[in-house]
C-alpha cells in the first residue's frame, strides 16, 4: 500500500474534496489498512442495512429465530423505495418472512424491510439494534449514536471485517451484495473480479462498502458528503485506485 494514500489524496486534492470524503481500505492477506478521516461522523444511509442483516443472522445462529420467522408490516414502516419495494407485494398488517426482508434490504435497498428489522430486533435480541451495533466502535459513542443512523468509516471497517472473517455464516448477505446496484458505484469499474457491495444514499450523503474479490481480496468503504452526481464518480474512481494500489 506504499503509494495508495498518496494517490488517493492527490485525487481528492484535484477534485477539491479532501474535507468531504472518508475511507477505509483493508487487505486481509497482509493485514494492511489505509484510513482517511475515519472518525468523521456520517449518516450511514443504506450501508447500515448490511449490519442490520448481520444482527439478524446472529440471532438465527443462536436459534432464537429462523430465516422463516415472520415480521409484521405496519403503516409506520412505510417509506418510498424502488420498484421492488416490499409494499408492492404486501399490505399493512401482512407478515413477511425474515429472509425476504433481508434480500429486499440488501439487493434493492428496500426501506420498509429495513425499518421492520431494526424495530423488531429488540423483541428477539434483548437489546436495540443500535446497542448491538455499538460494539463495532472502538471509540466511546454519544447518546445520539443510539437514536440516529450515524456511523463512521472506522466503525464500518469493523463491520466489514466481521462480515468477511465469518463469510460462511454471512454467505447469504454477501451473495445479496454481489447482486446489489449492478453496474453502479464500485461495480461501474467493470473489474474482472467479483464485487460484493452495498450503497447508501440520503440527502447529501452517498457511500459504498464492498468486498473486492481480487486475488488478494480487499475490504473497502468510501463515505462522501457530495452532490450526488459527483459522488458516484468519486466512489468509482477511489475504489479503482484502491484496487490497483493496495
Amino acid at each position: 500500500m506504499k503509494d495508495l494514500k498518496k494517490n488517493l489524496i492527490e485525487y481528492c486534492q484535484e477534485k477539491n474534496i479532501e474535507n468531504q470524503v472518508s475511507w477505509f481500505c483493508f487487505n486481509p492477506s497482509s493485514n494492511e489498512t489505509e484510513l482517511y478521516r475515519e472518525n468523521e461522523i456520517y449518516l450511514a444511509a443504506s450501508t447500515i442495512k448490511v449490519a442490520v442483516c448481520m444482527a439478524w443472522v446472529d440471532l438465527i445462529e443462536k436459534g432464537i429465530v429462523t430465516a422463516d420467522t415472520k415480521l409484521q408490516f405496519l403503516e409506520r414502516h412505510y417509506e418510498e423505495s424502488d420498484e421492488k419495494a416490499l409494499y408492492h407485494s404486501y399490505q399493512f398488517g401482512d407478515w413477511v418472512p425474515l429472509r425476504e426482508c433481508m434480500e429486499l434490504a440488501i439487493i434493492y435497498s428496500d426501506n420498509p424491510s429495513n425499518h421492520m428489522m431494526r424495530e423488531y430486533y429488540a423483541q428477539f435480541g434483548n437489546q436495540t439494534f443500535r446497542e448491538w451495533f455499538a460494539k463495532f466502535s472502538k471509540e466511546p459513542v454519544s447518546q445520539e449514536f443510539y437514536t440516529t443512523n450515524q456511523t463512521t468509516a472506522a466503525i464500518m471497517l469493523e463491520v466489514m471485517k466481521e462480515l468477511y472473517s465469518h463469510e460462511d455464516k454471512y454467505a447469504e448477505i454477501i451473495e445479496y451484495m454481489k447482486c446489489a446496484a449492478k453496474g453502479r458505484y464500485i461495480q461501474a469499474n467493470h473489474f474482472a473480479f467479483e464485487v460484493a457491495q452495498k450503497y447508501g444514499e440520503y440527502e447529501q450523503f452517498e457511500h459504498t462498502i464492498a468486498i473486492l474479490y481480487r486475488e488478494q481480496p480487499l475490504l473497502v468503504g468510501i463515505y462522501t458528503e457530495l452532490a450526488h452526481e459527483n459522488a458516484k464518480e468519486v466512489i468509482r474512481d477511489l475504489s479503482k485506485i484502491m484496487a490497483e494500489n493496495a
